[in-house]
């Protein structure tokens, strides 16, 4: 083999190792580019929703899992709960709870909840393998299924699972695996059924109030606003006269408006009859008059839970339990309505009350009859 050669098969093997070199270079590259950060963070799916689309939803249906009592949790979540289902419609412009019964929803909590859509991001992947769902809860039994329609089609659907470090690892419809989530708000996600259910019983502005009357097992009261003030009348049977209330005390008014303004409920008495909670003959009934002669009227009847009072509201046929703050204005005596006696005092005129320990002057209270005071000498020298 000559010299010339020699030469050219080596420039031929150098050419061809350095084609290697270049070809697994590349493929270092892009297999580096492929794993980077910024290409894994391109390769997550976006939840995209816009105000529009939460306009557009119609209908969700939210299932939770059971919860077993944890002493590990914090307070809120110590108590075991049992699986769950909440079906809510839109009717209108009105959100509805259709399931596990039929009611008004809260609004407001509904609304947190398609808002909590627009803060959802998705940080990572943390698995592709089905397998490893049980470790993170994302399996269909352990998840919090969440599923939102824009009519009969799923807009979005997420398995939402074990909170961790890095995020609250969640399933998507559509995607594979399992991600790490930041935004999600389990409470939003996780209410009971009372949660779901519009609380209001009703509502009024308290300075339009022009009349209170009250009927219960003491009475009958009735107080009328005179100008600014309250002024208030007793009757304590239908054949005794109605008589200004002694020692009336207006501000009692006042606090008994200031607990009916804005009633809601803590319960409610689904599937009980009235005469199951002493209202077939309520214990008492409020009629609350508006000056532009609008009423809210209320029947109370047995207690409820605790010290809280069944009640029925009129045009309204859901049974509801209010608190005990409210419903023990409707059963009050007229001592409820009086001055303390430290009160009392506050508006005699000054002086009026006696020092302790002194007796009382002629005529004044504290001195038995027919007594006199003792001459004292005229510290002048008078007689």
């Amino acid at each position: 083999m000559t010299s010339d050669t020699k030469l050219y098969l080596a420039v031929g093997v150098l050419a061809v190792l350095g084609g290697v070199y270049y070809l697994q270079t590349q493929k270092h590259a892009e297999d580096a580019a492929e794993h980077s950060y910024a290409a894994q963070t391109a390769a997550l799916p976006e939840i995209k929703v816009s105000d529009d689309d939460i306009k557009k939803i119609d209908k969700f249906v939210l299932e939770t899992p059971e919860q077993k009592a944890d002493k590990d949790k914090p307070d809120g979540e110590k108590e075991a709960k049992p699986a769950a289902k909440h079906v809510l419609v839109k009717q209108g412009e009105e959100w509805k709870l259709d399931d596990p019964v039929k009611a008004l929803a809260n609004q407001a909590n509904v609304e947190s909840l398609l808002k909590n859509l627009k803060t959802l991001k998705v940080k990572e992947q943390i698995t592709k393998d089905p397998k490893d769902f049980g470790k993170y809860e994302l399996g269909d039994k352990e998840a919090v299924h969440a599923t939102f329609y824009k009519g009969k089609d799923v807009a979005y659907e997420f398995w939402f699972g074990k909170k961790g470090g890095i995020g609250q690892m969640t399933r998507i419809k559509g995607h594979e695996g399992g991600y790490a989530v930041d935004g999600y708000s389990s409470y939003l996600y996780s209410r009971d059924t009372k949660g779901w259910r519009d609380l209001s019983i009703f509502k009024f502005d308290e300075k339009k109030v022009k009349s209170v009357d009250l009927q219960n097992e003491h009475g009958t009261f009735a107080f009328s606003k005179d100008g600014d003030n309250w002024t208030g009348k007793y009757q304590k049977t239908k054949q005794t006269p109605a008589a200004a209330i002694k020692d009336f005390d207006p501000k009692k008014v006042d606090d008994l408006l200031r607990a009916y303004k804005a009633l809601n409920a803590n319960a409610f008495g689904d599937g009980k009859q009235p005469s199951d909670v002493g209202l077939a003959e309520p214990l008492g009934h409020l009629v609350i008059t508006l000056d532009d002669g609008g009423k809210r009227e209320i029947s109370v009847g047995s207690n409820a839970e605790g010290t809280s009072r069944w009640v029925l509201a009129a045009g309204n046929p859901q049974i509801f339990s209010i608190s005990s703050w409210a419903g023990d204005w409707t059963v009050a005596e007229p001592s409820k309505f009086q001055k303390k006696k430290d009160d009392k005092g506050k508006d005699d005129d000054a002086g009026a009350e006696e020092a302790p320990g002194m007796p009382g002057m002629p005529g004044m209270p504290g001195m038995p009859p027919g007594m006199e005071m003792p001459d004292m000498p005229d510290p002048h020298g008078g007689e």
